[in-house]
Parts: C-alpha cells; sequence; structure tokens
C-alpha cells in the first residue's frame, strides 16, 4: 500500500510540473501576443517588416517533413511527447527524433521556441481550443 502511495505521489508531482511547464509557456505566448501588440510587432533597435518575419519563419519550416509539422501542431496544443506519440501510432523515441530534426530545421533551442516559429508562419495557430488534444492520461499509461 505505501508503494502505491509513492507511485501516486510522483505521478502528481510529475503532473505538477508539466503543468507549471505549460503555464510558462502560454505566459510566453501571451508575452510575445502583448510585445507584438504593444510595437507593432518590432523588437528594440531592430525594424522587420511583419511580412519579413513570416517569410524568413516559412522558410525555416519549409524544410518540415509533413510528420514533423503534424508533430509541431500536436505539441503546440499542449501535448507531451507521450501523447503524441500514442496518438501517431509511434514510438515516443520516434516523437523525440522527429522534434530533434524540427529543432535543427528551424534553429529553435526547445520547443516552445519551434512553436513560436510555428505560430509566426501560420502552420500552427493559438485561437484553436484545447479540446480536439487527447484526454488526459490515467496512471496506467
Amino acid at each position: 500500500m505505501a508503494a502505491l502511495a509513492e507511485v501516486v505521489a510522483n505521478v502528481h508531482k510529475a503532473l505538477d510540473e508539466a503543468q507549471g511547464a505549460l503555464e510558462a509557456q502560454e505566459q510566453v505566448i501571451e508575452d510575445l501576443r502583448a510585445d507584438a501588440d504593444a510595437d507593432g510587432g518590432r523588437q528594440a533597435g531592430v525594424e522587420p517588416s511583419r511580412s519579413e518575419e513570416v517569410l524568413a519563419a516559412r522558410t525555416s519550416l519549409d524544410l518540415l517533413t509533413a510528420r514533423e509539422r503534424e508533430i509541431l501542431v500536436l505539441i503546440s496544443r499542449g501535448n507531451s511527447n507521450r501523447r503524441v506519440a500514442k496518438a501517431l501510432g509511434i514510438s515516443e523515441k520516434t516523437v523525440k527524433n522527429h522534434l530533434s530534426a524540427v529543432f535543427t530545421k528551424v534553429g529553435a533551442s526547445d520547443r516552445t521556441q519551434a512553436v513560436v516559429m510555428g505560430i509566426r508562419s501560420g502552420i500552427v495557430s493559438i485561437g484553436e481550443p484545447f479540446d480536439d488534444a487527447p484526454p488526459p492520461m490515467n496512471a496506467s499509461e
């Protein structure tokens, strides 16, 4: 019984950490929206046009395969590697390999940066509801 309680506690801890990471990603997206609204999409001292930013993001994202794009969209909806793997019927390791390829091709250092680039290019829509993401997995999955 104590072992089960420990497993449940570890699952809750992992879920709390994942929730924190998702909230941090949402905050980054909100901050990017606010910055774009406040300065018309321009960074301090830099004046690239919005179309130049979109073109640069699309050019790098054009290198992605259809599967890599699909994975980018799924992670943008808050899905873990495990959920993406389950939804696509592939292994979690394969998802990680695809994400690695995405990061390399678009010059991103992490999934948040890759998603932001996807948003800027129009591949990822931040206006979509999260209700089409797979339901939360239970502890046995």
